[in-house]
């Protein structure tokens, strides 16, 4: 089972979510600096996504766990003096 995943980078913000996601106010960035900042970011999504892809990782899912101990006790220790409690 191979594990899906999306292979584009999501749009870029527009310049009014870009500047809350940057608390652009708080640090007082102009809308330059923000797309700067915005325009950075995104390249640096992208050059990671291509990394992602060319390294083409193995994932391996775990087979599904089935059995329920949730209703009977398992000892810990089956000792006659090594009590838990």
């Amino acid at each position: 089972m191979k594990h899906e995943v999306q292979r584009q980078l999501p749009a870029k913000p527009s310049i009014e979510e870009a500047r809350r996601i940057l608390q652009a106010d708080q640090y007082a960035y102009t809308d330059e600096e923000v797309t700067i900042i915005i325009d950075f970011i995104h390249c640096l999504a992208a050059i990671d996504l291509n990394i992602y892809e060319q390294s083409n990782p193995q994932i391996h899912h775990l087979k599904d766990y089935n059995n329920d101990h949730s209703k009977k006790s398992i000892s810990i220790s089956k000792g006659k003096y090594r009590r838990t409690g």
